[in-house]
């Protein structure tokens, strides 16, 4: 559809009392950049980012609507900055005469002084050709709002056409791309996330040394290679290793349940740690994986370190049972206070 216009109108641009768009009056710089640089029909079409929303040019959507200058007397369109300019005050005049005081936000940028510049700059890296008349006058874009306006006043094919490709196709992959990016420019990880991360890095590599120095003690065990009580005080140091601390810093929630030898015998009357340890190594629980962990403590009284062990509660139970059927009686709560009462008499007498 070709709407002849004879002359452009005096004056075209933002309603009375409203600062232009990208006119000295606005604070605030905006954000452009080239987003695609495609074509429909035959015609070049150029999509900008605007603050992240879409915008075309004025000039370029002119000349896919029809909007030219009127034909010469031999049939022949005139080129030029002269036609351009009309074709784009008469798109703009037909926006102005649809909205007249109520302008849409974003629906209309005037981009002039340096953002013009800038703009400019960005289309020549995209090397997007454009006519002399840009270099001189203020660049027009306008947003999905607008369009819609046009095309409903119009009412053409090609309108109606063009709406449908910029809806279904540009406006999806320009948002898409915009999400991609403000998705690019964030960091990768949170801060809690990224602690997160750094800790489980640092716990795998405690784990695979741990493991490293657990399968050379398996083959220094089995070769005999070395004493028991060394491959013992060696594994508790691969626990360590795994931990990142010492063992026995962790007693209190890895005994939970756990029981040593002491501990057995302090339930049972007439029974010394001695003859529940003779009876586990009976039994072959002693150096069990299932059910014993080695733990190295200080010996009382002394400096030096000695290895001891926990029982599971699945072991202390096979213990007892056969603590049972050999005749030993469990003691009562009663006898249980009084021996507690006397170890801390007895401790108290070596305290003074």
């Amino acid at each position: 559809m070709l709407l002849p216009l004879q002359e452009p109108p005096v004056q075209v641009g933002a309603p009375k009392g409203e600062p232009r768009e990208g006119s000295d009056e606005l604070a605030t710089e905006r954000h452009l950049q080239v987003q695609f640089v495609s074509g429909f029909e035959g015609w070049s079409l150029i999509t900008i980012a605007c603050d992240h929303q879409p915008m075309w040019l004025v000039s370029e959507l002119a000349r896919v609507l029809g909007f030219v200058n009127e034909p010469n007397t031999e049939g022949r369109l005139e080129e030029g900055k002269a036609g351009v300019d009309i074709a784009v005050a008469g798109l703009l005049t037909l926006l102005a005469q649809r909205w007249q005081d109520r302008v849409p936000s974003g629906a209309v940028a005037f981009i002039e002084g340096g953002e013009r510049r800038g703009l400019l700059e960005k289309l020549d890296h995209a090397q997007v050709v454009l006519g002399p008349e840009h270099r001189r006058k203020p660049l027009v874009l306008i947003g999905m709002a607008a369009i819609d306006e046009l095309v409903a006043t119009l009412n053409s094919a090609v309108g109606r056409r063009l709406r449908t490709h910029l809806r279904e196709r540009v406006t999806p992959e320009f948002h898409a791309w915009e999400r991609a990016a403000r998705a690019f420019e964030q960091p990768i990880l949170s801060p809690d996330a990224a602690t997160i991360a750094a800790n489980r890095l640092e716990f795998e590599r405690r784990c695979f040394e741990a493991a490293v120095l657990e399968r050379l003690l398996d083959r220094l065990e089995r070769d005999a290679l070395v004493d028991n009580d060394r491959v013992v005080a060696h594994r508790v140091v691969a626990s360590d290793i795994a931990l990142g601390g010492h063992l026995e810093d962790h007693e209190a929630l890895l005994s939970h349940g756990w029981s040593t030898p002491t501990q057995i015998a302090q339930r049972w009357s007439a029974l010394t740690a001695m003859r529940v340890g003779r009876l586990i190594a009976h039994l072959g629980l002693k150096g069990s994986r299932a059910h014993s962990r080695a733990v190295i403590t200080k010996a009382r009284g002394h400096e030096r370190t000695v290895v001891s062990y926990v029982y599971s509660p699945a072991a202390v139970a096979l213990i007892e049972r056969e603590l049972s059927s050999r005749g030993f009686r469990r003691c009562a709560c009663a006898e249980l206070e009084a021996r507690g009462d006397a170890r801390w008499a007895a401790f108290g007498a070596q305290e003074q």
